[in-house]
């Protein structure tokens, strides 16, 4: 659609590519988000609402938990550079996520430039 879209003559579009942060970073805005929700979809194990504490079998579970986010988290970084290394000629801005609100911010001031900014535009909008 990129490639459609920076062809066309009737649009103008301005790409703005969120890419992943490092592991450090994911890990942090999994841990926020999961924080901000009610329910979560990795496997867990409630410690406290067990029946019967079996210390083996917690440990598996919390290892197998642990094993699916940083699978996860690695399939999240290798696909972002590889949209990045593949679509990188038609984005105007990239920005890496490392921050939610610094990300608002930098998506903020892409927006306001692009107001305040003299553009080019396809000759068929002038006239």
């Amino acid at each position: 659609s990129l490639k459609y879209l920076r062809n066309s003559s009737d649009m103008l579009p301005y790409v703005i590519f969120l890419a992943a942060p490092g592991m450090d970073q994911i890990k942090s805005l999994y841990n926020f988000g999961t924080s901000l929700s009610s329910s979560s979809r990795n496997l867990t194990f409630d410690r406290n609402s067990s029946m019967r504490y079996s210390s083996r079998r917690a440990r598996t579970l919390e290892s197998l938990a642990s094993l699916y986010e940083e699978d996860d988290f690695k399939r999240t970084m290798e696909e972002s550079a590889k949209l990045q290394r593949a679509y990188d000629k038609y984005f105007d801005c990239v920005i890496i996520n490392n921050d939610l609100n610094d990300t608002f911010n930098l998506i903020m001031e892409a927006i306001d430039r692009l107001a305040t900014e003299p553009q080019w535009v396809p000759v068929t909008w002038v006239y």
